[in-house]
């Protein structure tokens, strides 16, 4: 996840994602803090507030139980549907529902089928548990990680059952990758990057290893990348002799870095064609890009998965060099070349013949 700035729009209820933490309800026995003849109300009413996160996150855990048991039934609109709200239940809470659908790239009516799908009488009803969840008072990240330890109680979330339902998340959003398309779309990113003068390449906090790996990697075959970072607060003097003749690949997912966001603002006035890989087409990253790469992050884990967004980065590369043709083979002759003149790999000791 790109941790950072989340999108206002339409979170009339944003004051709800912070307040005083809670423990779990098994702490109702447990003894108050205050002194002897406390205020036996404010005993109840701390008891209370412990109670709450962990009945939202039962919820919660009730509800991806019910897309789990319903999914194999499901349409692939409802499916899409589903991951999304998988992926970003904090959006379900303080989002519209046109604005969710728009994010999950789907229409209204498919929410308001997915919340009847899962034996709710409505959209609002399916909303009201997410709802809940953060009125707990934590963080979504908190709020996310006690719903996975309320999933983990039970049979249903030995560790197997949790890694098999990750991994399976993981195939889904991989598959894809291979869809027509995307492979569409990383062609036509592919042609941008190839033909530009300078690929700046901007990914930062989670998403910066995505970023690192795909400079690194095309560095081999080609010398014009600039790593866009925020090394000695020098983020912004990257972009700023950047113009249209330069390609920026940029890369994050809800909750969008303030930086990120900022710099690829920067990138677009200055003529630079921007190439997003994100989570929706309506992301700040996406919106004036000339090439979207859209990968899904929907994972069961308290943190949302980079593994199909390093398959795009695998993909996109791929295809890179699969263009490169000769020069792209003399650029990783030579790239080898250097490494082995200065041992930048670790080699197993020759043995020593013994003399007779």
């Amino acid at each position: 996840m790109d941790e950072g700035v989340t999108d206002k729009t339409d979170h009339p209820g944003a004051s709800a994602e912070r307040g005083a933490g809670g423990g779990d309800a098994e702490d109702d026995t447990a003894p108050s803090s205050d002194p002897p003849g406390g205020d036996p109300h404010r005993v109840r009413e701390t008891r209370a507030g412990r109670a709450a996160p962990a009945a939202g996150a039962k919820a919660l855990a009730d509800i991806s139980d019910r897309i789990q048991r319903a999914h194999g039934t499901l349409s692939p609109q409802l499916r899409q549907a589903a991951r999304y709200v998988l992926a970003h239940p904090e959006d379900v809470a303080l989002t519209s529902m046109r604005r969710l659908a728009e994010h999950a790239g789907v229409k209204p009516s498919t929410m308001v089928r997915l919340a009847r799908a899962l034996d709710f009488d409505g959209y609002e009803s399916f909303r009201e548990p997410y709802r809940h969840w953060l009125r707990g008072g934590e963080s979504a990240f908190v709020a996310r990680a006690r719903t996975l330890q309320e999933r983990g109680r039970g049979e249903a979330g030995s560790p197997g059952a949790l890694l098999q339902e990750m991994t399976t998340a993981d195939m889904v959003a991989l598959r894809d990758t291979v869809d027509a398309t995307n492979v569409t779309a990383l062609r036509r990113a592919r042609d941008l990057i190839c033909g530009a003068r300078t690929v700046f390449v901007l990914g930062l906090r989670s998403c910066y290893s995505l970023a690192a790996f795909f400079h690194y990697a095309y560095s081999i075959v080609q010398g014009n990348a600039v790593l866009v970072d925020s090394h000695a607060g020098t983020l912004f003097d990257r972009l700023a002799r950047a113009d249209s003749r330069d390609v920026a690949l940029v890369i994050g997912f809800r909750p969008y870095t303030s930086d990120s966001v900022r710099a690829t603002a920067m990138a677009a006035e200055r003529g630079v064609r921007v190439v997003a890989l994100t989570d929706s087409l309506v992301s700040p990253l996406a919106e004036r890009a000339s090439q979207v790469l859209l990968t899904d992050t929907a994972s069961p884990s308290y943190f949302q998965s980079l593994v199909p967004a390093l398959a795009q980065v695998q993909a996109l590369l791929a295809l890179v060099v699969a263009e490169g043709g000769e020069a792209a083979l003399a650029a990783i002759t030579e790239t080898e070349r250097q490494m082995d003149a200065v041992d930048a790999y670790w080699q197993e000791p020759k043995r020593r013949r013994r003399s007779s």
